[in-house]
């Protein structure tokens, strides 16, 4: 079965600012994703901050979706990023992936072999 990632950072000062607009590139069901999605982006070189996650120990928005935000002068070569990171992995078998032995010796699906 294929899987794709759906899509967020901290605030970062650096892309908040009054002259520069930013737009959402993506949103994700969890402060996870968006984060790898984040981290991604800027290792492309593209600023980017993720909104609606948790600060600290507690949700500093309503509960919902997870926002990555980015300047929309790098709307073009982010969605570009993006949509490379959404399709990582698919190509992968992983039927035909080895992952060992499991500790208790039930593999995750709960199936004894």
């Amino acid at each position: 079965m294929k899987q794709t990632r759906h899509a967020f950072r901290r605030y970062s000062s650096a892309i908040m600012t009054d002259e520069t607009p930013l737009v959402v590139l993506a949103t994700f069901p969890d402060e996870a994703l968006a984060e790898m999605l984040a981290e991604a982006l800027d290792a492309e070189g593209i600023k980017a901050m993720v909104e609606g996650g948790t600060t600290g120990s507690f949700r500093a928005e309503a509960p919902g979706m997870v926002k990555v935000l980015i300047q929309g002068q790098d709307a073009d070569n982010a969605r570009a990023v993006f949509e490379e990171w959404e399709h990582q992995g698919e190509a992968i078998d992983w039927d035909n992936v080895d992952l060992g032995e499991f500790e208790d010796g039930v593999p995750p699906d709960g199936d004894d072999e």
